[in-house]
Parts: C-alpha cells; structure tokens; sequence
C-alpha cells in the first residue's frame, strides 16, 4: 500500500476493510487511541498490527513518543478500531454506517493513564501528531472539531485518557490558518527538528531505517520519516 501522508512511514496492518479493497471509508472525523505501549523508542505496534493473525485490530496512523508518523490502513478503508459499545454515535456521524467507515484512527504511543504526561504540548510526539492532523484535515475537508476520544464511543474503553483534545484541535486550526510563528515557537520548532532528525540518525545506524534522513528544511518536523523505509520489507 501506499502512504496517504507525505511523512509515513508504511506497515501495513494485516485486518482491515470491509472487504478489504473496496475503498468505502469516507472520512469526516478522527478518533484518539492510545495502544497501551511504553513511549520509548522502540514503536511496536505498528509491527503488532501487521503480524496480527488472531483478531480483528487495527488502526489508520500511529503516531511514535519519538515523533516518527507510520500507516497502517489506507484511509479509504476501514481500520478495526471504533467499536461503538454503550454510548451513542457522535452527532456528526450517521448511526446507520459502521463508524470505522466514517473516520480515521491514531493510536498514539503511551498509555492512557500517562499519555497527558507524556506528550505535553510542543513535544515532538505532539507536533507530529498536529501536522499529519491538519494535513489530513485540509486535504480531505475534515473539521478539526470532529475529533473525539476512543472512550467517548465506547464503555468499555479509556483511551487516550487525560489528553487535552481541545487543545489539539485549537493548534490544528492554529496551522491550518496558516498564521506565522512567534520567535519562541520558531526556536522551539527547530529544536524539535534537530531532534527528530538525530533519532531518525539512530535508526540508520542502528540498521532499523535503510535510508539516511533526508535535508530537512525549516518548520517541517511533521516530514522527517520521508522516504523512510522499514527494514522488513514494508
């Protein structure tokens, strides 16, 4: 499969659509998850995803704690991820259509409990996040308000926890506006960038990333895994 957004890196997830290859997700919102792994820099489970052989699971995007984006369902089909379970649809969606053929899903490296802790706003992990959100908002005409937690579809379910969703969805419209940044902002950014770019070293040499990273130019944290290519094949 190909990628959807420029920066992703490719794992594509064993169980998806509904079958698979008849491409009817038609997205107008996200829905926020966090798989329960430790943010490190080990991501696992877009690697859990692809392996799956027992369940139904999935999810569209996962975001890693070291800002690196991956894919692993085509946005025009449909991730295992957003049982709806003892609470209503949302009132943007129509109860009548499974809502994994309505959304996009992230999961987010951490744990529910911590993920609020873990990726505080400006962190890269966050900044990655925000910039495939609104490069996906614009490009498909999804409203940022149209963001909800996994919990809030599902009884059974906490994720993400504490994250502050309305603060996300405020920087998403903050980039979507296109508005210059503060000098602070801009410091932070490029720090951010240095960051990631240094991880994105680590992972070539530690033989993870078949490919350097690529020049990076300014204010383009959310694009650093351009070209990235897993070595298992995908």
């Amino acid at each position: 499969m190909d990628n959807n957004f420029p920066g992703a890196i490719v794992v594509e997830a064993a169980k998806y659509g509904y079958p698979k290859g008849t491409r009817n997700n038609h997205p107008v919102a996200w829905v926020l998850h966090t798989p329960e792994e430790p943010p490190d820099e080990n991501p696992s489970t877009p690697y859990y995803f692809h392996n799956l052989t027992d369940r139904n699971a999935s999810t569209t995007y996962f975001v890693a704690w070291t800002g690196l984006v991956f894919q692993c369902v085509p946005e025009d089909e449909g991730a295992y991820a957003n049982g709806v379970e003892g609470k209503p649809y949302p009132l943007w969606a129509n109860s009548n259509i499974n809502l994994n053929l309505q959304t996009l899903s992230i999961e987010i490296e951490g744990y529910a409990s911590s993920i609020h802790l873990t990726m505080p706003r400006g962190s890269p992990q966050w900044v990655s996040l925000i910039r495939l959100m609104a490069h996906r908002c614009k490009e498909l005409g999804i409203k940022p308000e149209n963001t909800i937690g996994h919990y809030q579809v599902s009884n059974q379910r906490s994720d993400p926890g504490m994250l502050d969703i309305n603060a996300i969805v405020e920087d998403i419209n903050y980039l979507l506006k296109g508005d210059d940044m503060t000098p602070e902002q801009d410091s932070r950014m490029k720090r951010i960038e240095k960051e990631l770019a240094d991880i994105h070293m680590w992972l070539f040499e530690a033989g993870w990333v078949v490919k350097p990273p690529p020049d990076i130019p300014g204010n383009n944290a959310g694009f650093l895994a351009k070209h990235a290519i897993i070595n298992n094949g995908h």
